[in-house]
């Protein structure tokens, strides 16, 4: 463990256990085995120590989240499921960090506050985009409704587990919410009573963040291209087939990425990869790859 890590998690631990205003600079020194000094290198005070600590495990929980959901674009739902186990399994690996909010132990000043909010509509962006993923097109009006009551649930449960002390099966916690978001997506589009958070009211309270329309197909099959171009690389001898790949692929995503894609130049080019990979093609990348193609119109 390298001394910064070392620093962070000494620093989240002691917070934890005294709270924030309790721990001194050479508290967190003496737990990491280190001369006080040493987290001056790092970090010039504690309100930046601190600041850290929450941006890295937000950063670190997100990213994991990301790469969760792309080793399942075959199976959307239960990637979904997945990634909400993901959040209660971290949770379990950093009970430290997440008492350091759920029992008062700092007073989140305005630097931190910003981080959380900004984190916590990452998040939002995030869900909301594999809402449309699992339902999708025809859910997106109502996707951020959707995506604060699976979000609004993971916090819930979580309380009850980390502040109750309450036992209970992280893959049934998973399956529980989606399951719930499944009973809610049904109604609205049974009800197709307007959405309350409407992407047009999102983009206002979250300015800063990427929300487009119809934005996650373009996504989904990005990151399935990749995916695909990866398979052919590690499989085809030519360094010039693997460069053709990598061409056909940025061909793709710029037309996904288009207000009104061709479907046919992105059916051209997927057979031009297929044509190129051979057997490396015949898998899951391929499939989820045609079936993406297949959602945008012709």
């Amino acid at each position: 463990m390298d001394k910064k890590t070392l620093i962070l998690n000494s620093a989240v631990t002691l917070f934890a256990q005294r709270g924030y205003h309790q721990t001194t600079i050479q508290d967190i020194a003496d737990e990491a085995g280190i001369a006080k000094g040493g987290i001056y290198f790092y970090f010039k005070s504690k309100e930046e120590l601190l600041l850290s600590v929450v941006s890295e495990y937000y950063d670190r929980l997100f990213n994991q989240t990301v790469d969760t959901a792309n080793r399942y674009l075959h199976a959307p739902k239960e990637g979904l499921v997945q990634q909400v186990m993901n959040h209660f399994q971290d949770a379990g690996s950093h009970s430290n960090m997440i008492a350091l909010f759920t029992r008062g132990q700092i007073d989140v000043n305005a630097e931190v506050r910003s981080v959380l909010l900004d984190m916590r509509g990452k998040f939002l962006v995030w869900f909301r985009d594999q809402v449309i993923a699992v339902y999708g097109p025809r859910i997106e009006p109502y996707a951020f409704d959707l995506a604060a009551l699976l979000t609004s649930l993971v916090r819930e449960y979580m309380s009850f587990i980390l502040v109750n002390g309450a036992a209970l099966p992280v893959r049934g916690l998973g399956e529980a919410i989606v399951a719930r978001v499944d009973d809610a997506a049904r109604g609205v589009i049974r009800s197709q009573e307007p959405p309350m958070l409407t992407t047009a009211f999102m983009k206002t309270v979250l300015p800063t963040l990427d929300i487009r329309e119809g934005a996650d197909a373009s996504r989904q099959l990005s990151r399935a291209i990749d995916a695909l171009v990866a398979r052919i690389g590690a499989e085809v001898d030519a360094d010039e087939d693997a460069t053709t790949a990598r061409q056909a692929a940025d061909v793709m995503k710029e037309e996904a990425a288009k207000p009104k894609p061709r479907r046919v130049v992105l059916e051209g080019m997927l057979t031009l990869l297929e044509r190129m990979g051979g057997d490396a093609t015949a898998g899951k990348e391929l499939e989820e790859a045609r079936r993406l193609v297949a959602t945008f119109e012709s």
